[in-house]
């Protein structure tokens, strides 16, 4: 046991050697001899003997390709301190290198903050979640919407890589509409803050699906479950003006009076009063009330009259204020 302790160690001790000599600048003869040395103790048995050659080798620029792979390619000790620093590979050998390495190096070389394209786009196009999530978390390098298309084809599903996307402040504008209906809702909200995304654009994306499975709930509901639920909403933050409004085009007047009432602080029957449109200035003072926008104005006007003058929640034979009027303020 003491013999083979002792050749190991001479093993590692000339590892050491190796790397100091291909470190410096040699003669091309000596240097391919010293290389062949390199190589056979890349192959050692031996898995410290291979991490001590992989270390000291972390820093020396010119190595044989074949070589530089072979520590690329080797267990997790070995790999990942020469992966995380070495200069032996440029953009395009690491890129096409990626694709046959171990998920383990993947990771290593995604925490690199001197990445080029090649290998960023390499890493989304072939690493595992845990590759990619730390690649989304490196904000030293660039992601060009290649490699941001190759993340959301691949993890489109998977929302907390998703979300760790989204804190990205370097995203393609396109890229943050791929995903805006795919992170959650605080997500969604600082990707709309810091991309100066429009609102009614978010909601468009993002609404889709929220929208129907809360149509589902509300749709054949009595008025007292549709308060409740929309309280919770409302303390949960979770209620817009767009959202109001989509609801109550698919026929939901005890979701819009919910809201309204909710929101300016007044009984059900006045907020329904003013959006039967009996009065033009209730409506316009309900309307300023809420803190409702110029732009959404109008489309809540269009609203009370098909809900409450033209259908079944109440008819008026009085004109109806006008769109401009409705939105002023």
């Amino acid at each position: 046991m003491m013999l083979i302790d002792s050749v190991k160690l001479e093993k590692m001790m000339l590892a050491k050697r190796v790397a100091k000599f291909l470190n410096g600048s040699q003669s091309d003869d000596d240097r391919i001899a010293v290389e062949d040395v390199a190589r056979l103790l890349a192959r050692d048995l031996s898995t410290q003997v291979r991490e001590v050659l992989a270390f000291e080798l972390r820093h020396c620029d010119v190595l044989p390709s074949d070589l530089a792979e072979k520590i690329a390619r080797d267990v997790e000790d070995v790999a990942s301190p020469f992966l995380s620093s070495t200069h032996a590979f440029n953009d395009e050998t690491l890129a096409a290198l990626i694709p046959s390495l171990a998920e383990h190096a993947r990771v290593t070389i995604a925490r690199r903050p001197d990445l080029g394209g090649l290998a960023v786009k390499a890493l989304a196009e072939h690493s595992e979640a845990p590759g990619v999530t730390t690649l989304v978390r490196n904000d030293s390098v660039g992601l060009s919407q290649e490699a941001c298309d190759a993340v959301v084809g691949r993890f489109g599903d998977d929302r907390r890589l998703m979300d760790q996307l989204s804190a990205r402040a370097d995203l393609p504008l396109v890229v943050v509409e791929q995903i805006i209906d795919k992170v959650s809702d605080h997500c969604r909200d600082t990707l709309m803050q810091h991309y100066a995304v429009d609102g009614t654009l978010a909601e468009k994306i993002a609404g889709g699906s929220r929208i129907e499975a809360l149509w589902q709930q509300i749709a054949n509901a009595a008025p007292q479950q549709v308060h409740a639920l929309v309280n919770d909403m409302r303390k949960q933050k979770r209620l817009t003006h767009l959202l109001v409004a989509e609801m109550a085009e698919r026929g939901s007047a005890s979701f819009l009076e919910s809201s309204f009432a909710l929101e300016a602080g007044l009984p059900i029957i006045q907020v329904r009063e003013a959006l039967n449109l009996k009065k033009a200035q209730d409506f316009v003072d309900l309307m300023k009330r809420i803190g409702v926008s110029k732009a959404m104005a109008p489309r809540f006007l269009n609203i009370a009259r098909k809900l409450y003058v033209e259908g079944a929640h109440g008819t008026n034979d009085n004109a109806a204020p006008s769109a401009g009027l409705a939105g002023e303020g």
